[in-house]
């Protein structure tokens, strides 16, 4: 019991008396541009002291063994800190790969989804064919009926008979790929 009185009296006394040197020698790496904390290596300093004094070491010189032990702390946060930081930098990566495999799966499919519709677009009759393309191209009955220079009413009339054309005829590809 003693024994352990002692050590503890050890710490303690190494701590109070060179707690502001600590500090100082802490202060001095700059830590927050690393992203570290300053407390964290005080707190593993203590705990390296404790393990010296624990093993019952004699520190000589307890300044200078303080600031290798700092300068040893200070070194392995930062190397700790850069694992972590090439472990997320390869789980992002992955990430952005597999978002990548998903994007040109997703390509795939909607082109030949396009492909799918194109040859059925080409099978329409020619004056729906025209008002069908126009309008997947996003334009307006208005804007059809401008370009193609027809009435409103007749291009709506083939655009609805055009699309309704369309879809039976992507229902009888679909029929035929399912067989």
């Amino acid at each position: 019991m003693d024994r352990s009185h002692a050590k503890e009296a050890e710490f303690r006394e190494i701590l109070d008396g060179y707690a502001q040197y600590m500090n100082i020698q802490v202060q001095q790496y700059d830590l927050a541009k690393f992203g570290l904390d300053p407390e964290d290596i005080l707190q593993d300093v203590k705990v390296r002291i404790w393990k010296i004094i624990q093993s019952e070491r004699i520190i000589q010189c307890p300044g200078s063994y303080i600031r290798k032990i700092i300068t040893s702390a200070v070194i392995d946060q930062l190397r700790k800190r850069r694992r972590e930081d090439s472990l997320v930098a390869c789980e992002k990566l992955k990430c952005i790969s597999e978002q990548g495999f998903a994007y040109f799966r997703e390509a795939d499919r909607r082109k030949g989804l396009e492909e799918t519709v194109g040859r059925a677009v080409e099978g329409l009759i020619d004056s729906r064919r025209q008002v069908v393309k126009l309008y997947l191209m996003n334009l307006s009955i208005q804007e059809i009926s401008g370009y193609l220079k027809w009435t409103q009413d007749k291009t709506r009339n083939l655009l609805y008979r055009g699309l309704a054309d369309l879809k039976e005829s992507l229902k009888e590809m679909e029929a035929k790929n399912e067989n």
